[in-house]
């Protein structure tokens, strides 16, 4: 099937605005995570975990893991740090010991009050705001991109952060 001249050039045109859509995204989570870590010496998944924690009070690793929609083996290592730094404790759950919690430190809270929110959040924020079609849309065309770099079986977990 041939594209004649005038398809091929809308085709350009949209592809042009997808580059500058996907230019500004990644922009703004990168400046953004760079201003967390400078100014809380916090990254942006770590951060992201906080909040969590803020919102639910306590929470076991496998519900921070799904609000954050990561594996729990990843966000093991955000815990880790957190809790390394005074900011979460883990503890057993009193209404089932079998089961470890997580929440907020003292110092946890107080950090968070001039924290902004996290970047990933308001990402997953954007998406939840859009109708069920537009976002199966989006992802339907972002996996075939993906694929079509042949990227898609990169293992990622976080934007600009280790696990």
């Amino acid at each position: 099937m041939q594209i004649n001249n005038t398809e091929a050039q809308i085709k350009h045109m949209h592809a042009e605005e997808v580059m500058q859509s996907l230019r500004r995204i990644v922009k703004a989570l990168h400046e953004y995570s760079t201003s967390v870590e400078k100014r809380f010496g916090l990254t942006g998944p770590q951060l992201w975990a906080l909040w969590e924690l803020s919102r639910a009070g306590t929470l076991s690793l496998k519900d921070l893991s799904a609000r954050m929609h990561l594996d729990p083996s990843t966000v093991t290592g955000v815990v880790d740090r957190l809790q390394k730094r005074g900011l979460l404790v883990r503890a057993t759950d009193p209404e089932d010991r079998r089961r470890v919690v997580l929440s907020l430190t003292a110092e946890g809270a107080q950090l968070l009050k001039g924290a902004p929110h996290p970047a990933q959040g308001q990402l997953l924020h954007a998406l939840h705001t859009m109708d069920l079609e537009r976002v199966k849309g989006l992802n339907e065309t972002l996996k075939q991109l993906a694929a079509d770099m042949e990227v898609d079986s990169v293992d990622v977990r976080f934007f600009f952060a280790e696990g």
